[in-house]
């Protein structure tokens, strides 16, 4: 860059220079720099131009040149933001000096002799500088830079070959982290072969994580009851898969989700996080099932720390880290089981009124049919009692001794409640009914509460009693038979 001085030192170094070119002999170091004599180094820069305000900061510029050459330090080369701010620094000080022959900016450096020849035929003017640079001082600002250069390679080189050290002690996960790490810096446009060092940090991140495997168990299908905990913890194995064959991988943090139900009563999945321990196992205690059917063990690698590191890679490596995600993402592993329950096997009775939109008993018995057929066509052995529809209102010890006194022998559970038609209401040509109903089981033996649900259905029929008669039935078939199947021990 060219800079124009101030006009009171360039009238100063203008008399200087004039009365150095009354001289026609340039002075020996112009033709000649000095070689470095053991204390100093010496540096020249030389330039003409058509006034000696140019001739001067083109000199300079020259001089500097030669002090950046010397150091090793191309000005133009891309370097991180730190080093390019200190070389910044470090011109600007060169150029302070020499402008206004401070000895102060810069340890041991100075300028010792300027000359300004001014051609009388073509008026051009050329400068010449000489300074001089202790060379212990030069070759400190030499190291400096040299390692401020050297610190944007170190970020790649550096994690990089942490993680081939990783990789050789197995430690797949480390590796990867490294390996992204290195990407990351990579990715920077300040990084010369940027896209081939981060393609080759790419690679090696996703086969370390392509080769990591689990086993879950045994490798078969569990098997629960409902209510009862499993017979052993469920044992995870972590490994990683290279020449050498499988290993295992220690230090891996696994998120264990597992089957779960939901207060609406669908499956949700419940995650625990674990971390493998130095034979690649990790352990975890299944609580016992609070459902009916078929569950799923999901265990997964919490690579979260490297997708983290994935954000952090710059613009314009897309493929690259879409492919990375992608490895990551097949890291899981499922186990399937089944929950049973012996409910099934436990002879119960029903006893469910349905009420009419005024509250009152009726002879449908709708929801109770309903409840039945879905209970008998798994399996249960179920009894219909004939008692009195006031005993719901009253206490519950009565309502009990009373089925006890009517159930045929060898029932256990009863099944109570009420139904009732909440609203009717024509759409169209059709008829919309909802149903509400409150269904409670216990067993008779001991008047413990096995289960207990308030649930409703809307039905849409071609007249009213279908409607109705529709609405009550499948409230207990669907809404009630389903979650008691899914939820009675």
């Amino acid at each position: 860059m060219k800079k124009t001085l101030p006009a009171l030192p360039l009238i100063a170094l203008a008399a200087l220079f004039v009365s150095c070119a009354t001289s026609p002999k340039l002075p020996q170091w112009a033709l000649s720099p000095p070689s470095p004599d053991g204390t100093y180094t010496y540096f020249t820069g030389s330039a003409s131009a058509g006034d000696p305000a140019t001739a001067i900061g083109d000199a300079t510029d020259r001089l500097i040149a030669g002090i950046m050459q010397y150091i090793g330090v191309d000005v133009k080369v891309s370097t991180s933001a730190t080093a390019r701010a200190s070389l910044d620094s470090y011109s600007a000080d060169l150029r302070q000096t020499v402008e206004t022959e401070s000895n102060n900016r810069l340890t041991g450096f100075q300028v010792t002799q300027k000359h300004l020849a001014k051609e009388p035929k073509t008026g051009i003017t050329t400068a010449y500088i000489l300074a001089r640079y202790e060379t212990r001082e030069l070759e400190k600002e030499k190291a400096r830079i040299a390692a401020l250069f050297k610190e944007r390679a170190d970020a790649v080189a550096k994690p990089e070959a942490e993680g081939d050290a990783f990789s050789v002690e197995g430690r797949a996960l480390d590796a990867a982290n490294k390996y992204i790490e290195a990407m990351a810096a990579a990715s920077g446009a300040e990084v010369e072969n940027a896209a081939i060092k981060l393609e080759r940090n790419a690679n090696k991140a996703r086969a370390q994580i392509a080769g990591i495997g689990f086993v879950l168990g045994d490798g078969k299908s569990l098997q629960g009851s409902l209510g009862k905990a499993f017979s052993a913890p469920l044992a995870v194995r972590v490994y990683r898969e290279d020449a050498q064959g499988r290993r295992p991988l220690p230090g891996a943090t696994l998120m264990i989700g597992y089957s779960r139900k939901l207060p609406s009563g669908q499956l949700g999945t419940k995650t625990a996080s674990f971390i493998s321990d130095a034979s690649g196992y990790a352990y975890m205690d299944l609580p016992a099932p609070d459902f009916v059917g078929r569950g799923k063990i999901l265990v997964q690698l919490d690579l979260s720390a490297s997708m983290e590191l994935l954000d952090k890679v710059g613009p314009g490596f897309e493929p690259q880290v879409a492919a990375l995600e992608d490895e990551i993402r097949t890291k899981y592993a499922e186990l399937p089981y089944i929950v049973t329950s012996g409910a099934s096997g436990i002879p119960m009775a029903l006893f469910i009124v349905d009420r009419d939109e005024n509250g009152q008993a009726t002879s449908l018995y709708a929801t109770q049919s309903g409840l039945s057929e879905a209970l008998v066509k798994e399996g249960f052995s179920i009894r219909s009692l004939s008692l009195d529809p006031a005993l719901l209102a009253g206490p519950q010890e009565r309502l009990i001794d009373q089925a006890k006194a009517v159930a045929p022998e060898g029932t256990l559970r009863l099944a109570f409640g009420s139904a009732k038609i909440d609203s009717l209401r024509k759409e169209s040509s059709m008829f919309l009914a909802s149903a509400s109903a409150s269904v409670t089981i216990v067993d008779l033996r001991t008047g413990a509460t096995l289960y207990s649900a308030d649930k409703s259905r809307q039905v849409l029929a071609s007249d009213e009693a279908s409607a109705k008669r529709s609405a009550l039935r499948e409230l207990g078939a669907q809404s009630f038979g389903r979650d008691i199947l899914a939820s009675l021990p």
